[in-house]
C-alpha cells in the first residue's frame, strides 16, 4: 500500500430536466460540455458509469475505485466489511421540482432488485424564498387512496410541504414518499444505491416530449402510508475552541457532521475513511508536513488512519461509516 494523502475528488456529472445552473455559477463546477445543465454532481461515487476521479498527487487521473482496489487500507476496515462500497454523496441543484418518489428498504430491494435499498439525508445548502420539500403524508393514507390520487393528479394534496432554509436536515428513511422542490441546492448523503421508484412527475415530459417512466406498482409495495411530521431534524451545535459542529446523520449506514471552522480542527479516523465537502469559504488540510488547499464545492477523501488538521475559516460536512 502506498503512502496515504488526502484525495481531491473530481465528481461525476448528471443532467436531468429539473437541473439548474447554480452548481456551475456558485459552486465552481464545470459542466462536461459548454452550456450543459448540471442537475447533480456525484461527489463521492464508485458506481459504474459514474466514477469520481482523483485531481491531485500521484493518483491524479485515476478513479477512486482504481485507487481503493490497489490500496484497500485507504478505505479502512469498516469499509472492507461491506460487499461493495456503501456510500454515495451528491450535490443537487433543483431549478424545478424533482419527481415524487420512494426508495425501497434493504429487505425489499435485496429480494426484488438484487441490490441494497436506499436511505438518505438532505442537508440544505441554499434555498430561494418559499422553496420547500415534499416529505411524507400529512395523515395516514392507504394504497387505494394513493393510487387514486396518482391517477387524478392530486397526490401532493396529502403530502407535507415544508419550507426550508440553509442548514435544515431531513432524514429520508426508505419507504418515505418525498420530493425536493424547486429553488433548492442541497447535499445528499445516502446508501450506495440508485434505486428510485418514481410515483408522480407533475405531468412533465422529457426532451423528446414523452412522459418519464413511473414505477407505481413497485412504489406502492415499498411505500410507508403512515402519517409523518414532515419536519426537519433539529440538532444543536457543540462548541469547541476553534470550531463548532452539529450532527447531520447517525444511523446504521453513515455518520455525518457539519463543522463551522474558525481556526484549526484535528481529524482522524483509524478504522474508516472520512469525506469532507466544503460548503463555504476555504481551508487548508495539513498532513505529514504537507498541505492541500480546498474551496467551496470541493470534496476530499481522507484515507483511514491519516491524521489531518483542517485550518482556516470555512464550513464543511464530514462523513464516515457508522
Amino acid at each position: 500500500m502506498q503512502k496515504k494523502y488526502p484525495l481531491l475528488l473530481a465528481p461525476a456529472y448528471r443532467d436531468y430536466l429539473w437541473g439548474g445552473t447554480k452548481l456551475e455559477k456558485k459552486w465552481g463546477k464545470t459542466p462536461p460540455e459548454p452550456g450543459a445543465v448540471i442537475a447533480e454532481t456525484w461527489e463521492l461515487s464508485l458506481r459504474e458509469g459514474a466514477l469520481c476521479g482523483i485531481k491531485n498527487g500521484r493518483f491524479a487521473g485515476l478513479t477512486l475505485l482504481e485507487v481503493l482496489e490497489f490500496n484497500p487500507g485507504f478505505a479502512g476496515k469498516k469499509c472492507l466489511s461491506f460487499s461493495k462500497f456503501p456510500l454515495l454523496i451528491k450535490l443537487i441543484d433543483s431549478a424545478a421540482n424533482l419527481s415524487v418518489q420512494v426508495h425501497p428498504s434493504d429487505a425489499y430491494a435485496l429480494v426484488n432488485e438484487k441490490s441494497y435499498g436506499k436511505s438518505e439525508v438532505w442537508f440544505i445548502l441554499e434555498a430561494e424564498e418559499n422553496a420547500g420539500v415534499f416529505f411524507g403524508f400529512k395523515r395516514d393514507s392507504s394504497e387505494a387512496e394513493v393510487r387514486d390520487r396518482i391517477n387524478d393528479g392530486s397526490l401532493t394534496e396529502i403530502l407535507n410541504f415544508t419550507k426550508v432554509k440553509a442548514g435544515d436536515v431531513f432524514m429520508i428513511d426508505a419507504g418515505t414518499v418525498h420530493a425536493v422542490g424547486g429553488g433548492i441546492t442541497l447535499a445528499e448523503i445516502q446508501q450506495n444505491s440508485d434505486l428510485t421508484y418514481r410515483v408522480y412527475d407533475f405531468g412533465r415530459t422529457d426532451k423528446n416530449g414523452k412522459p418519464r417512466e413511473l414505477h407505481i406498482e413497485k412504489a406502492l409495495t415499498a411505500m410507508n402510508f403512515r402519517a409523518h411530521t414532515g419536519e426537519a431534524s433539529v440538532y444543536p451545535y457543540v462548541d469547541y475552541a476553534e470550531f463548532q459542529k452539529r450532527l447531520i446523520a447517525d444511523n446504521k449506514y453513515f455518520f455525518s457532521e457539519f463543522y463551522r471552522l474558525d481556526g484549526a480542527c484535528p481529524l482522524c479516523n483509524e478504522d474508516c475513511f472520512t469525506v469532507l465537502t466544503l460548503t463555504a469559504e476555504r481551508a487548508d488540510i495539513r498532513y505529514g508536513g504537507e498541505s492541500l488547499s480546498v474551496v467551496k464545492g470541493d470534496t476530499v477523501f481522507i484515507p483511514a488512519g491519516l491524521e489531518i488538521s483542517a485550518s482556516g475559516k470555512a464550513e464543511f460536512i464530514a462523513t464516515t461509516l457508522r
